[in-house]
């Protein structure tokens, strides 16, 4: 047996399959890691070993492509390009523990890719659906909410999931569930219904609100506000 069939027989142990198909997800990751898997372990099979950070990379090319058509009011090749980087983005943690090639840097890499990435797709979403309108505030002030629940969140919310009544399902409503409503859903949805999306990112932002309060005002511990700063500072 060659070392490459050697290496894959290796790293694609039952094991690991059960381990990455059993954990608790949001269901937005559940969905997107159905295509995410099996990429990743495409590119084990590759004659060339890929690291995991390069195809967070890529995930951050896909995600500002997206952002380029969600600017110019390209709605369903947005959140095409906008799949297509979740897909990469959950590709990346799966081929990092294929390969056992983990590490503080790749944790931290992801981290603040996603969050770059939103942030293009955001702008991109807040010039064409409201500047152009010429709703700029109200669209940057909802945007600004979005972030600043996201700052409340890590601040002060220790487990931002909860179970559900669904297998592997971490919780009903989560930053990730509301990622994939705000750049694939309501984009697909927009093409169809001109004007929808000034009236669901509200709604999208409201909705996560309710689920930060709600886990806020459940949590029986006392979240430690400076160790979760320098938790994410860290990141």
């Amino acid at each position: 047996m060659s070392k490459s069939k050697s290496y894959i027989k290796k790293t694609h142990s039952k094991k690991e399959n059960q381990s990455i198909n059993k954990k608790r997800e949001e269901w937005a990751v559940k969905i997107v890691r159905i295509f995410g898997t099996p990429l990743a372990k495409g590119i084990v099979r590759l004659p060339i070993k890929v690291h995991p950070n390069i195809v967070t990379v890529f995930s951050l090319l896909f995600a500002i492509i997206a952002a380029f058509f969600f600017f110019n009011n390209q709605l369903i090749y947005g959140a095409i390009f906008f799949f297509i980087s979740y897909v990469f983005d959950t590709a990346d943690g799966t081929l990092a523990r294929l390969t056992n090639t983990q590490s503080e840097l790749g944790k931290r890499l992801d981290f603040y890719v996603d969050i770059l990435g939103n942030i293009f797709m955001y702008f991109g979403l807040w010039y064409s659906q409201f500047y152009l309108y010429g709703q700029w505030f109200i669209g940057g002030s909802i945007i600004a909410a979005h972030y600043t629940l996201m700052a409340f969140g890590y601040m002060f919310i220790k487990n931002r999931t909860y179970k559900t009544i669904f297998p592997n399902i971490c919780s009903y409503y989560s930053a990730a569930d509301e990622g994939i409503l705000t750049f694939f859903f309501v984009p697909i949805l927009a093409f169809f219904i001109i004007g929808i999306f000034r009236f669901a990112l509200p709604i999208l932002v409201t909705l996560q609100f309710v689920s930060y309060a709600v886990l806020f005002l459940r949590q029986k511990e006392k979240p430690d506000v400076k160790k979760n700063v320098k938790e994410i500072l860290k990141l």
